[in-house]
């Protein structure tokens, strides 16, 4: 049996935890406003940043698939949103949106139970 929880994310969100993530990372991104992130459905999944400059010029950075699900990741960690670290992470888009699908194995709900069953002795 396994145990799947998702997360989604408005386009506020994600478009903070990559800014958050790339800040992070030390990786530049074009100075000016960010606009609303835009979402390529794949495969594979790639999530465009437009950014405006000064002079109304766009500017455009586009993130992968794996360095968004990172992102998201990460962004959640901070806000200390609870995480299993070792379930499997995946990014879809459901109903529009940037999901954190969490996939928790036999391995992992069945530890989680022993451990409780040893508690309650």
């Amino acid at each position: 049996m396994q145990e799947l929880r998702a997360i989604s994310f408005t386009e506020r969100e994600l478009m903070t935890a990559i800014v958050e993530f790339t800040g992070r990372l030390n990786r530049k991104l074009p100075v000016g406003m960010v606009k609303d992130p835009v979402i390529v459905e794949g495969p594979p999944i790639t999530v465009q940043l437009p950014i405006e400059d000064d002079y109304g010029k766009m500017h455009e950075a586009t993130f992968a698939e794996m360095e968004v699900a990172a992102a998201l990741v990460s962004y959640c960690m901070t806000r200390k949103i609870r995480m299993p670290a070792k379930a499997e992470k995946v990014l879809q888009i459901i109903s529009g949106a940037a999901t954190l699908v969490i996939w928790l194995g036999e391995q992992e709900v069945g530890a989680q139970r022993k451990k409780a069953t040893l508690r309650n002795r």
